[in-house]
């Protein structure tokens, strides 16, 4: 799976909203969703990303052994789960 956790890290270190790079790229907010979720895109997307940026793909994409990654979001599910069974479980302990 190709991730893009990264553009998000370079995003923050260099103080640029994802509005900003809406803007400045003239990239819609919904591919900037895709890219969020790690859904696919254009490679048109990127390249403009890139250009912006001034960086190779590498450094703002990642890619994830498809078993591991699988992995990792069912252990983050289970523990939202588990999150909302005991924040349920709190507001029933306080009368809510």
């Amino acid at each position: 799976m190709i991730v893009y956790y990264k553009l998000d890290t370079l995003l923050s270190e260099r103080k640029i909203t994802k509005t900003q790079l809406c803007k400045d790229t003239g990239i819609s907010t919904n591919v900037v969703s895709k890219i969020s979720k790690n859904e696919v895109f254009k490679t048109d997307t990127l390249n403009r990303i890139c250009e912006y940026l001034q960086v190779q793909p590498g450094e703002i994409m990642e890619w994830i052994p498809d078993e591991k990654y699988n992995k990792a979001n069912e252990a983050i599910a289970s523990i939202e789960q588990q999150i909302a069974e005991l924040e349920a479980k709190k507001k029933q302990l306080q009368g809510k």
